[in-house]
């Protein structure tokens, strides 16, 4: 499979080369979809279940930091998927005890909640305002706003996707490292969105 060949390569490239390695594998630009399989692979081979050394397991949540970046950097994934996957793989190095040797600060409770931070597109004012936009449009739309059922669907050559949108997907991810904050600044803007999370 192209992913695990891949990905053994990308294991082999030394640290802070691997933009290069992507851009001469991938002249002509990578996808999403090839990213998201990248992280995938990396969650489930970091995963508390596999039989793989403490030193590789390491290994494997930094790389994935290292691609998460990367991707953000390179527009190859949109920011909020990023922060969502960085949320991810910080809460996954969290269930390990005694705690992995040699991770970066971003994959720290703190490090990834305010690094996702970073990423909110909208205010919190803008996102409730949006919100109650979008609410009104879904009650007052009329036959035409809906799929027909049973009836062709014709796909859009590119799917655009809201910065509310990216707004959910990221407070959807925050709750998984919530509770082992330790910076009052970052648990205190985490707290401010989560009370607004439920209005959205």
């Amino acid at each position: 499979m192209r992913v695990d060949s891949d990905l053994c390569e990308m294991r082999g490239v030394l640290k802070g080369r691997l933009a290069d390695w992507v851009s001469s594998r991938f002249p002509g630009g990578t996808s999403p979809q090839w990213w998201l399989s990248i992280f995938e692979s990396l969650e489930v081979s970091a995963s508390p279940f596999r039989e793989v050394t403490p030193e590789r397991r390491a290994d494997d949540l930094n790389l994935a930091e290292e691609a998460i970046l990367l991707a953000v950097k390179l527009g190859g994934v949109r920011a909020a998927v990023g922060a969502y996957w960085m949320l991810r793989i910080a809460a996954l190095a969290l269930r390990f005890d005694p705690p992995l040797v040699g991770l970066p600060q971003i994959l720290t409770p703190d490090g990834s909640a305010g690094w996702a931070l970073q990423q909110i597109p909208l205010t919190r004012e803008r996102a409730i305002a949006e919100s109650e936009t979008r609410r009104v449009e879904h009650l007052n739309a009329g036959e035409g706003f809906y799929a027909p059922v049973g009836g062709e669907v014709t796909p859009a050559s590119e799917v655009a996707f809201s910065g509310l949108q990216d707004v959910e997907l990221i407070l959807s991810a925050l709750p998984w490292v919530c509770p082992h904050l330790k910076d009052k600044g970052i648990e205190s803007e985490v707290r401010s969105w989560m009370e607004i999370r439920g209005s959205l």
